[in-house]
């Protein structure tokens, strides 16, 4: 049934591409490199320029014809650019987010929290940088949201308002309201979310579990899920601006969410399990801009997360019954100092600095143990410092050639590592015609694991059969990588690009030859590699649609020669098709639909096998009160192709899970009064914080 829904999709997607086949010769896949016509971009304006190693994307431009009401949609209008899960993704790779030139400071939810909740028409442009310097105080690649800085009607007040409902098994609401007030030189924004409902699913799993004594056992494990909360999700931020390119920032931003959950497990294994999780988030930024090119800032962070669980089940070994409390509290500041100046004849130079101090108190304690052995109760204090130094600089050797190097060095100390690194940036850009870029860049990054994830802690799920433990001697992995970037009449991208990571890692389960348990933990490979192909080929049919087409081909690799008794080394070849289609239906009144479809193959990570997937959304929209009104009905995964169920089937480790999915269906309204100013809001780095 699976085979047949994705050959539905990419039926839908191949007639699309027939009819475009048939509009415009030109685009079929045996002549794309060759025979590209400029008659594609006849009459539009360009969507797409370089200015040194940036790309420069006008989003309004982007964006006609298309179903965008968000920040978040429109950034995955840019070629190449997907989301997974709460990530933006760049090719293979996850994209930092920088706001107005300022690191954005949130974790992958925070950020897609931002964006699904910023009005689409705040945004200017995007400065996509595929190996971004070290002046941008992030590495690897990176994607600059400029935002407008005016009100369109010039009132002192702009606010909008929006609700939305979604349902997949259940269903779950959201509703949010901005204002911005604006007088003269000062400017105060606010923003409040509030997102609740209830969710619903399922997981299956099966193991076949051999012992060293001999003996075999097959587990078969159904666990039902049901979670209830709200987040509350609030901002306020003040800017003042004294003088052009003199200004003070300051923002506070805070969250709190409440969910609770239930699970009911039956089959070998027969049990409940009640969790009961609080977060709470205080973030408090000051950002200082002074002529010269000088900026300077201060951040702090206060998270809490206090998570109660009571599990009682009966394994195949015995019972458990137990009530645990887990608590992670984390402070944090960052300070920040950085320069840029203009040499002159072509010449920039950039320096800085910046420190991030931060504290973890983390605990687990066993309340009360009524079955099974009782854990010890454990309680982890980290610190740790990361202090970085960079220098860079930029020249343009003519109207067609730049360069631009920097290098990074980093001081990081905790209980375990205490070491340097050096992370050298580099970009070369030539435009050997008009509409025409050709960019070659290496980068390096280092990717540090979550604070949970080093502890020692141990977290039981599926009834006490998985184990969730941490790891302290988890190290940072270090990323290298070099990329080939070329532009085809400002419209068409084709991206190949190498990669290797050195101490990749990732949470991997096993299954236990001494007793009857999967243990999941995050481990050290020897590396992962990569390299890969992508191809964004966009086409506009008359005033009636707007579609992008993206191909990705990927060869993976991945090596742990230390991965329990079990070595592996890996490889695959995969591969991924995305079409996004938006139809103009009428003008007057302003209606559109948008049809989207995606195909992967099958992948690979560490010993698990990801079988492949698909999924195919519908979405129409309605303009209409001079377009201050919006109202959209979507469809999305309408086959219920996108989830997979993964399975490890390697050296006699036996494992296959299977994840419930349903569409989702939903209806959103939002509605804009007078002229909404775009606003700048620094978020709150969570992404080594939680479980």
């Amino acid at each position: 049934m699976k085979n047949y829904k994705l050959f539905l999709i990419a039926f839908f997607s191949l007639a699309l591409i027939n009819v475009y086949a048939q509009s415009k010769d030109s685009l079929r896949m045996d002549s794309i490199i060759h025979a590209l016509p400029e008659v594609m971009v006849k009459g539009e304006k360009p969507v797409v320029k370089m200015e040194g190693s940036k790309l420069l994307y006008d989003i309004p431009q982007l964006m006609k014809g298309r179903q965008v009401n968000n920040a978040w949609d429109a950034l995955r209008l840019l070629p190449g650019v997907d989301a997974k899960e709460n990530k933006l993704m760049l090719g293979a790779s996850t994209v930092n987010v920088i706001i107005d030139g300022k690191v954005s400071t949130m974790s992958e939810e925070q950020l897609a929290t931002l964006l699904k909740t910023m009005p689409a028409s705040r945004l200017e442009r995007a400065e996509v940088m595929y190996t971004a310097p070290a002046k941008m105080q992030v590495r690897g690649a990176a994607i600059n949201v400029v935002l407008r800085h005016s009100n369109v009607d010039g009132s002192p007040i702009t606010a909008e308002v929006s609700g939305a409902w979604r349902q997949q098994h259940d269903a779950k609401f959201n509703e949010r309201a901005s204002m911005l007030y604006q007088y003269g030189k000062l400017s105060l924004d606010a923003m409040y979310q509030l997102t609740h409902g209830s969710s619903y699913y399922t997981t299956a799993e099966q193991t076949n579990h051999r012992l060293d004594d001999g003996s075999v056992h097959d587990i078969n494990s159904n666990e039902i899920g049901r979670s209830n909360g709200q987040t509350h999700d609030f901002r306020i931020g003040v800017d003042y601006d004294f003088a052009k390119n003199h200004s003070l920032s300051f923002v506070y931003t805070g969250s709190y969410e409440r969910t609770n959950s239930m699970h009911l497990i039956t089959g070998n294994i027969t049990g409940s399990s009640d969790i009961n999780t609080h977060n709470w988030l205080h973030n408090l930024r000051l950002d200082y801009n002074i002529p010269l090119g000088l900026k300077a800032g201060v951040e702090m962070t206060w998270y809490h997360s206090p998570e109660w669980q009571h599990t009682a089940s009966t394994l195949p070994t015995g019972k458990l019954d137990y009530e645990v409390e887990n608590n992670q509290l984390i402070n944090r500041w960052k300070f920040y100092l950085s320069g840029e100046q203009d040499l002159g004849y072509g010449w920039s130079v950039n320096y800085g600095s910046h420190c991030t101090l931060g504290i973890n108190r983390s605990r687990q304690n066993y309340v009360e143990v009524k079955a099974g052995t009782k854990p010890d109760d454990m309680t982890v204090r980290q610190k740790e410092t990361q202090l970085d130094f960079y220098v860079g600089g930029s020249k343009a050797f003519s109207s067609k050639l730049s360069a631009e190097a920097s290098l990074e060095a980093e001081y990081y100390h905790n209980s375990i590592w205490n070491e340097w690194k050096l992370y050298p940036t580099f970009s070369l850009t030539w435009q050997p015609a008009q509409g025409h870029m050709i960019q070659l860049g290496l980068s390096t990054d280092r990717n540090y694991p979550s604070y949970w994830a080093l502890t020692n802690f141990i977290t039981y799920t599926n009834g006490g059969y998985n184990e969730i433990t941490g790891n302290p001697d988890l190290r940072p992995s270090t990323t290298t990588q070099l990329q080939l970037v070329y532009l085809l009449h400002n419209k068409y991208q084709f991206v190949a690009w190498w990669e290797n990571t050195d101490n990749y890692f990732a949470q991997t389960p096993y299954m236990r030859h001494d007793r009857l348990a999967v243990s999941y933990k995050n481990l050290n490979f020897d590396f992962q590699r990569q390299g890969g192909i992508q191809i964004g080929i966009p086409v506009t049919v008359g005033k009636w649609l707007n579609s992008r087409l993206s191909l990705l081909g990927i060869w993976q690799r991945e090596k742990n020669s230390h991965f329990y008794d079990i070595p592996f080394d890996r490889h695959i070849i995969w591969g991924m098709i995305n079409l996004r289609n938006d139809f103009t239906v009428s003008s007057k009144p302003d209606i559109s639909l948008s049809v989207d479809g995606m195909i992967r193959s099958k992948a690979i990570q560490a010993t698990y096998d990801l079988p492949s997937s698909g999924n195919l959304d519908l979405a129409a929209r309605w303009n209409f009160l001079n377009r201050k009104a919006t109202l959209k009905l979507y469809c999305n995964d309408l086959l219920e192709t996108n989830g997979i169920n993964p399975y490890i089937n390697y050296m006699g480790q036996n494992l296959r899970m299977e994840f419930s999915r349903y569409r989702e269906v939903g209806v959103s309204f939002t509605y804009r009064f007078g002229g909404y100013k775009e606003t700048k809001h620094e978020e709150v780095d969570k992404g080594r914080f939680g479980r």
